[in-house]
């Protein structure tokens, strides 16, 4: 949710007006905090720029205004790998069985064909499934974006 302050503010503020503004600390931090929030804001750009990384740790991660609601869950990048993986070793499988098909065994080829074809259900099927369930494994539970 976008926090929206109320105007005209009625309460003690602070406001500091210049060209340009800086706050530094030589030895250790810089904390802002607010009770209701922390906006920042340009009409051009906001970088966020870190040596080692940048964090952001919080319930729900929104990626565009009311991502979670009108937006998509992300997908999670390892899990759906490994689904993925799994996906393509199973199809391979499945090739590899039919590679086998002879015209001069034509009672082994259809057996080769009936079980590549069930391997091939079968793995559209458990895949289907996964991607299907709302609560899927491959997909974020707190990030979202549209």
């Amino acid at each position: 949710m976008i926090f929206e302050p109320k105007f005209p503010y009625k309460g003690n503020q602070l406001i500091l007006s210049s060209d340009r503004v800086i706050l530094h600390s030589k030895s250790d931090a810089i904390f802002l905090f607010g009770k209701q929030a922390v906006s920042l804001s340009s009409t051009k750009t906001i970088n966020l720029d870190a040596f080692d990384k940048v964090l952001i740790d919080c319930k729900i991660i929104e990626l565009g205004s009311k991502a979670q609601t009108l937006g998509e869950p992300l997908i999670l990048g390892k899990t759906f790998a490994i689904q993925m993986a799994v996906f393509l070793d199973r199809i391979a499988a499945a090739g590899t069985l039919l590679a086998n098909v002879s015209e001069t065994n034509l009672g082994a080829s259809m057996q080769y064909i009936a079980m590549a074809g069930q391997k091939i259900n079968d793995e559209a099927t458990r895949l289907g499934d996964l991607v299907r369930n709302p609560d899927s494994i491959i997909l974020s539970k707190n990030t979202f974006t549209r």
